[in-house]
């Protein structure tokens, strides 16, 4: 039995498939990272970068962990707030259930 490849027709639509597939992903997971970090400068170290000519710079960190962005740190932060007020009133619920069969 021989085997027949795919036409490049076919080859084409499921490297766009995998293409959206990826982009859609990364956009989904990625909107809570922050994937460049913006640090602000002093009034002093601005005023120094002018004098000194220097125009925009970018460091290259050698950190290979994203860090949250504050919005997701917050949102984050509420739902494990509410996880653990809903387990401690579960948990409440329990021992008034067992004192009440007693």
């Amino acid at each position: 039995m021989s085997q027949r490849t795919p036409s490049m027709m076919q080859r084409a639509i499921v490297a766009i498939v995998a293409i959206a597939a990826g982009a859609w992903v990364v956009k989904e997971t990625g909107k809570d990272l922050e994937f460049v970090t913006y640090t602000p400068h002093t009034p002093e170290e601005v005023e120094r970068r002018k004098r000194e000519k220097v125009g925009f710079n970018m460091t290259v960190l050698e950190t290979t962990t994203l860090d949250y962005k504050p919005e997701a740190k917050e949102r984050m932060r509420k739902a494990l707030e509410a996880r653990a007020l809903a387990e401690a009133e579960k948990a409440k619920a329990q021992e008034t259930k067992l004192d009440d069969s007693k």
